[in-house]
């Protein structure tokens, strides 16, 4: 989405506009409680709009929206053309929010193909999953949503899509699986406790689900002057969906480059040996794709031969 500037005093005036038009609320209150309340208006907006079942839609709505990072003084104005965008216009937003992932990280797209599913599966999305994956945008939005995984610092503050997921699935299923989300303050003591990771090692985490310790590891690092990009973090889980959100928010928590994420039971001997095959795979593809398209725009910008105008040709040729 490109915003055209204009005048800096008439475009905060349009900004304010469009966000009391739109119902924009200010944020309130620290991270992990701004994060429950679009997580609670997001449960409540799918299951009203859509119903239950392809709750990796509203996941996936939430997820390419906290992967835009607009200035803040144009938060409120980003949020406005996005909410006033129609189905299909949003849903061409989305398709392209998830091949812009795609094309900065290739080395998680497997993991992350469930939230990518609906917008470039061969199943196209139905109308009222569409409509409603546009109300569930329209209600993070107002909720602030971009004030909060938009800003570098506090979306590394709290597991914005893991509470999104729980929420969706209601208690009664995160009980079926022997799941359950473990509060950001709980994460947070556990790994002060523990002591941030060195520059150079690598953590393991056999049950991640979307990754609450890793996101609490990483914040303890950077609280001590350390980057978690020089870290190696593998993770593994048998909930590919939890998985697909810990791979957003790989990107979102900034663990860099030197990540394996994993589907399995961290007790067999072979999910990492696959994992590594699979990100070798795509990443190998990716190439390709990279390399073709590098030779067909030098095809694209060869200019053919200087020959002579016809109209030239034609007198030169009269007697």
């Amino acid at each position: 989405m490109v915003i055209m500037a204009g005048p800096k005093k008439k475009r905060k005036q349009n900004s304010e506009k469009r966000a009391k038009n739109t119902g924009i609320a200010p944020p309130a209150g620290p991270p992990h409680q701004h994060a429950t309340t679009i997580a609670e208006a997001v449960d409540d907006v799918w299951h009203d709009a859509h119903g239950h079942g392809e709750l990796e839609v509203p996941v996936s709505v939430v997820a390419a929206l906290a992967l835009l990072a607009p200035p803040a003084q144009q938060r409120d104005e980003v949020a406005g053309e996005l909410i006033a965008m129609d189905a299909d216009r949003f849903a061409t937003f989305m398709r392209t929010q998830w091949a812009i992932f795609v094309n900065a990280r290739p080395d998680l797209v497997n993991r992350v193909w469930p939230l990518m599913r609906p917008w470039h599966g061969e199943r196209p999305l139905g109308d009222l999953a569409t409509r409603a994956a546009k109300r569930v945008a329209g209600v993070a939005l107002q909720r602030a949503q971009l004030h909060l995984t938009g800003d570098a610092d506090l979306r590394g503050s709290t597991d914005l899509l893991g509470k999104v997921l729980t929420l969706l699935r209601g208690p009664k299923a995160a009980q079926a699986r022997g799941q359950f989300y473990t509060p950001t303050s709980v994460t947070d003591t556990i790994a002060r406790l523990l002591g941030p990771p060195q520059e150079g090692q690598t953590v393991h985490e056999p049950a991640a689900g979307s990754g609450g310790m890793l996101r609490a590891a990483a914040q303890a690092m950077r609280e001590h002057g350390r980057d978690p990009a020089t870290v190696t973090w593998i993770a593994v889980d048998i909930d590919e969906e939890a998985i697909a959100c810990l791979a957003v928010n790989v990107v979102l928590w900034g663990l860099g480059p030197r990540v394996l994420l994993g589907v399995g039971d961290s007790l067999s001997h072979d999910w990492m040996e696959r994992a590594e095959a699979e990100r070798r795979e795509t990443l190998e593809l990716a190439q390709q794709v990279r390399r073709h398209k590098t030779v067909l725009r030098a095809l694209q910008n060869l200019e053919p031969p200087d020959r002579q105008p016809e109209s030239e040709q034609d007198s030169s040729a009269s007697p």
